[in-house]
């Protein structure tokens, strides 16, 4: 970022300075309606115990979308050989030690991204409604300090700060994990997430469960599912495609184990036709002609074609011969679906499967994928 100078107008802004406490307190009060956390800090605590501002995030990490750049302490580029150097690598040793345990993305929620950038300096403290900028560290210890800051609450101001600032301070910066570990792993929590709501939206609104068979029975009709769900889970489709590439991407020499579990996980992704569910969810194919089924515009279709015999006092008779035209055309989309309704339910199934079999495979081997540019000592 050398030589970028960045120039951001602001409104609402006012200084803040609290001897005792923390002068971004205002903006962990928010945190607990947030659904945007963005952070940089030089530091957090280091202590192991009583780490009331990380214990702040893990409880908003269940709600908010969070990401924290952080520097580590006493952690340099090289160390020197001689007692004093060995002193400085053992010191950043410990710290880099504890800030990868604390910022373990595995014990916080699904959206928790962590970053380190070993030239930050800066402090901003943030959610989409507040931020907080001064000298003062996402630390406990900052309490102790004479801090001061400014908080702002100029909601554009505040957007192209994570946008421009805060995204490049970012891309210069270290992933936790190895990039394409993080990738699948940033994926898969996200398809996970996705494919259970739909999961849950078709079995409320396409299946019934029959407590004596214990299976799922098409309900039929005219369909609940409604268009706007058909295209987020064609796109979410679209996305579980090509999971197997970015799967075997994160092969690791090194552990042969994870290279075997890894391998089981992508052959039961193979074994998923999601070109299938994705053809039958597109124009033209039997559940997106059953989802789109439009009763009202097919009846006065139907009706059109009659409009020339249909006189006032045959009308009624017309109107019904249509409604029965509605009702077989009906029957037969919603027979071509049903005719594949249990294999398309058991395929969103083998998905959600496949995505919890890889998200267990990824928090078993979590600790052999951080980012080795971390530690350097």
């Amino acid at each position: 970022m050398e030589g970028e100078n960045m120039e951001l107008s602001f409104s609402n802004g006012r200084f803040v300075y609290n001897p005792g406490g923390l002068n971004y307190q205002e903006i962990l009060d928010d945190f607990d309606k947030a659904k945007t956390i963005r952070i940089i800090t030089y530091n957090i605590s280091g202590k192991e115990n009583q780490d009331q501002l990380l214990q702040k995030l893990h409880k908003a990490s269940k709600t908010a979308e969070i990401q924290i750049i952080t520097n580590i302490p006493s952690r340099f580029e090289s160390y020197y050989s001689s007692l004093a150097g060995q002193s400085m690598r053992n010191r950043a040793k410990d710290n880099i030690e504890v800030y990868l345990k604390k910022l373990k993305p595995n014990t916080f929620g699904t959206d928790f991204i962590p970053y380190f950038n070993f030239a930050n300096h800066a402090k901003i403290i943030g959610t989409e409604n507040k931020v907080y900028i001064g000298s003062a560290n996402f630390s406990n210890e900052s309490r102790y300090n004479i801090e001061t800051g400014i908080i702002i609450e100029d909601r554009d101001f505040i957007y192209k700060l994570y946008s421009d600032f805060f995204e490049t301070i970012k891309k210069n910066s270290t992933p936790y994990f190895d990039d394409d570990f993080n990738v699948l792993r940033l994926l898969v929590i996200s398809l996970l997430t996705k494919f259970q709501i739909h999961h849950q939206k078709i079995i409320d609104k396409i299946f019934v469960h029959n407590p004596y068979t214990q299976k799922y029975e098409f309900i039929g009709g005219e369909a609940l599912f409604s268009d706007e769900d058909l295209t987020e889970l064609v796109l979410d489709f679209n996305g579980f495609h090509g999971l197997d590439i970015k799967a075997e991407n994160t092969y690791f020499e090194e552990d042969d184990d994870y290279n075997d579990d890894i391998f089981a996980a992508i052959e039961q992704i193979e074994a998923i036709d999601i070109s299938w569910l994705i053809e039958i969810s597109s124009t033209d194919d039997c559940f997106y002609n059953w989802v789109n089924f439009d009763y009202q515009s097919v009846w006065n279709e139907c009706l059109e074609e009659y409009s020339a015999e249909a006189y006032d006092e045959y009308l009624e008779q017309y109107i019904d011969k249509a409604k029965d035209d509605v009702d077989d055309r009906l029957r037969e989309v919603t027979q071509e679906f049903e005719n594949v309704a249990d294999t398309f339910l058991s395929e969103i199934q083998k998905i959600i499967a496949v995505l919890i079999r890889i998200n267990e495979i990824i928090n078993q081997y979590s600790s052999k994928h951080i980012n080795r540019e971390i530690d350097n000592t």
